[in-house]
């Protein structure tokens, strides 16, 4: 429109300018276009030195970029109330990076990193999430522990389940006088790279539809005190129902046992011997692939002639 432009969209790009200024001192920030924008609003690198003169990148995630009040959900019903928001959880459920909520100050001196790691339990434990709320908290000293999401029947559609979760305080929050100090700019990047280790293997395994996950449980804002043991919080979700998710979980499992097979097998290690059973049963469920079948055979050749497993002993 000449002349004019939205009060909520001026704001919007006020606050990705702040994040850019601010977060661009220890990472590598690479904002999408609006145009191009479909629910990530920038794509980030750690920063990591090589030497005096250069630096590198690694650990890639996205952000959405949010002000002090923003309302974070995904999926429930459009403003017109007729049609499910589907499409929203199965973005989420198609993303092949971690995602983090970074939520700029109103003054646009401060931004706030949560995770949403606690989102994707709520996607590995149904298959369609009718909504997904997400609540969080300021900073904080305090320490925070993770709890499961609540869940309210309130849908007419997918699960029909409302399901709040909670972020808690973020875990790193950073304003441009403090990333002034080098050593706090290097702590903000290594524990933004300890919470993407773990939310980069949840996002992988949810992704490949292995529900079996661990994150991290207790946090406060800025803990900086990296040998302190994490606490950690392991979940795993599965159906009674029979069938359902064994061949995704098999295809999963199967390159994988395979793999480990032969490095047991040309390690010359009896171990190999015990994973002849599962590479029956999916042998027997024609799951078992070409080299799957291949260290299969030869496993069972070289026990039975009383030998070890590896094919040149």
């Amino acid at each position: 429109m000449p002349g004019r432009q939205l009060n909520f969209s001026i704001r919007g790009e006020q606050y990705e300018k702040a994040f850019d200024a601010i977060a661009s001192r220890f990472l590598s920030v690479v904002r999408v276009p609006r145009s191009d924008d479909y629910g990530i609003d920038a794509y980030c690198h750690i920063l990591r030195p090589l030497d005096p003169a250069s630096k590198t990148v690694g650990s890639a995630f996205g952000v959405q970029i949010r002000g002090p009040g923003c309302n974070l959900q995904f999926g429930g019903m459009n403003k017109t109330g007729n049609t499910w928001k589907g499409y929203e959880i199965d973005w989420l459920r198609a993303l092949g990076v971690p995602l983090y909520l970074a939520r700029v100050s109103a003054d646009l001196v401060r931004v706030d990193f949560y995770s949403l790691w606690p989102v994707w339990l709520v996607l590995g434990g149904s298959p369609a999430p009718f909504r997904i709320v997400c609540g969080f908290d300021d900073p904080t000293s305090s320490t925070f522990t993770l709890s499961g999401a609540t869940q309210e029947l309130d849908g007419c559609t997918a699960d029909r389940f409302t399901s709040t979760v909670y972020l808690g305080p973020p875990f790193l929050s950073v304003t441009q006088q403090e990333l002034n100090d080098r050593t706090f700019e290097d702590r903000a990047a290594a524990l933004m790279d300890i919470w993407l280790q773990f939310d980069r293997v949840t996002v992988i395994m949810l992704l490949l539809q292995v529900a079996n996950v661990k994150g991290i449980r207790e946090w406060r804002t800025n803990d900086f005190d990296f040998p302190r043991q994490l606490v950690l919080k392991e979940w795993m979700a599965w159906s009674p129902t029979p069938g359902q998710n064994i061949d995704s979980i098999c295809r999963v499992f199967e390159p994988v046992i395979t793999n480990l097979g032969c490095h047991l097998q040309h390690q010359d290690d009896l171990a190999a011997y015990k994973l002849i059973p599962a590479l029956e049963w999916l042998q027997s469920s024609d799951r078992l692939g070409q080299f799957g079948a291949g260290l299969l055979k030869g496993l069972k050749q070289t026990q039975a002639q009383g030998k070890p497993p590896s094919p040149t002993a």
